[in-house]
């Protein structure tokens, strides 16, 4: 299993907080998360397909739902839509955990995939700020 490092965690709590959740329990957390889940799927495609993307997604849930029960059913994540509904019914601080898993796997795996530097281009591509990003208040 690909365990995202805590960098990797890290980056998908700025890119949740870029998007729109506000820290670390917010209700805005799955809208954010559907932007996240938008714009890794925009810029992934021309790289690994849609059915590429899909499945590394669908891969990511499924390594992330013995923590987030919620993720289970999102195995087959088809889109955002279902990622937005499946966080909307969770729990605030929840729903912020478990998309920081879910993105933080979906790096995890990428990196495996493709390498690094490449995500890392990828992922500043979607994000030109990534790094001037402010640390979440997690980080100390």
């Amino acid at each position: 299993m690909n365990r995202p490092t805590p960098a990797q965690l890290e980056t998908a709590r700025r890119l949740l907080v870029h998007e729109g959740a506000a820290g670390v329990a917010d209700e805005r957390t799955a809208t954010a998360a559907g932007r996240v889940y938008e714009k890794l799927h925009t810029h992934m495609v021309p790289l690994v397909s849609a059915e590429g993307v899909r499945l590394l997604f669908a891969r990511s849930a499924k390594l992330t739902q013995g923590e987030f029960a919620c993720l289970a059913a999102s195995s087959r994540l088809e889109g955002s839509t279902e990622l937005c509904a499946c966080l909307q019914a969770q729990d605030p601080a929840v729903a912020m955990a478990a998309a920081t898993a879910l993105f933080g796997t979906f790096i995890a795996l990428l990196t495996t995939f493709i390498g690094e530097r490449l995500t890392t281009q990828v992922l500043r591509s979607a994000w030109p700020t990534l790094e001037e990003m402010p640390p979440t208040e997690n980080e100390t």
